[in-house]
């Protein structure tokens, strides 16, 4: 079945070259599939459109351009969802993400929080496991309740016991935070002992400093600069960023006793993203 569709896709980019552009084949870690992955001209459209207004340095406007893209036809997790993944596996010593899987299934003690909903693992099975928790954040919406089978959960006060996940992962959330100390002392309160928290976040590399764009003061939003919407699946709108991550990062997150740390990934011998890490000692 998978192998019709592989063929079915390659057939489609041939025909639709103005849609889609293949790129290679190899193995996806988000569905655990070996898989085509293609790049989406429709979304590099739109993030050249985005790039106008980011006011940001090209060398991130480029990585952004090649970690926003690169679908996997199975599962339509783009680059930085699948090395995110790969990462996490990395972490935790798993060869594949149906190590995961079966470590989930084996042991209820083992949990993981993942902040959006699916985002980087990309599996049905998942859903039917009460100890792998994800979320999204519904503005509207009580905390810990649910919206259309989804929790909602607000990383500044979560709702979950002290020492509850072994893994919390977080996929382009924290600058969209906008009182991230609140935020990264809730992700320590609920990681257990020993428990990780892997993460990516955009980080313009020629930023020598990280900067804030917006902040809530009083409970009213402030702009310091020019507002920025990032791409939201859940707001059509987009939802705004408050932050941007410089070449201090790994210093900005080092903080209560975690010791941030960054596995940088490749394309074509090319620098494209990080995904960052700290353990809870």
């Amino acid at each position: 079945m998978k192998f019709i569709k592989l063929l079915k896709t390659a057939v489609r980019i041939t025909t639709k070259r103005k849609k889609w552009q293949y790129d290679s084949i190899g193995y996806c870690p988000s569905c655990n599939s070996r898989a085509l992955f293609i790049a989406s001209l429709d979304q590099r459209n739109g993030l050249l459109n985005f790039i106008k207004t980011s006011k940001l340095s090209n060398i991130f406007n480029e990585s952004l351009l090649e970690r926003e893209n690169y679908f996997c036809i199975y599962c339509s997790a783009n680059y930085r969802m699948r090395v995110h993944a790969e990462t996490v596996l990395k972490i935790l010593n798993m060869p594949s993400a149906n190590d995961m899987l079966q470590r989930l299934h084996s042991d209820p003690y083992f949990a993981v929080y993942e902040t959006a909903a699916y985002n980087i693992f990309r599996n049905a099975k998942l859903r039917r496991l009460p100890n792998y928790v994800i979320s999204e954040y519904f503005e509207t919406a009580p905390f810990g309740t649910f919206v259309k089978g989804v929790r909602n959960e607000n990383l500044e006060c979560l709702t979950f016991s002290d020492n509850r996940f072994d893994l919390l992962i977080n996929s382009d959330v924290l600058e969209h935070v906008h009182d991230l100390d609140k935020a990264l002392s809730e992700i320590k309160r609920v990681l257990k002992p020993g428990g990780y928290h892997v993460f990516t976040i955009p980080v313009d590399e020629e930023l020598q400093t990280s900067q804030t764009r917006a902040r809530v003061v009083n409970g009213r939003l402030e702009h310091i600069l020019e507002p920025v919407m990032h791409g939201d699946s859940i707001r059509n709108g987009g939802i705004l960023a408050f932050k941007d991550f410089g070449r201090d990062v790994l210093d900005y997150f080092s903080r209560d006793g975690f010791a941030c740390k960054e596995y940088r990934y490749y394309k074509n011998n090319k620098y494209v993203t990080s995904v960052y890490y700290a353990q809870k000692r």
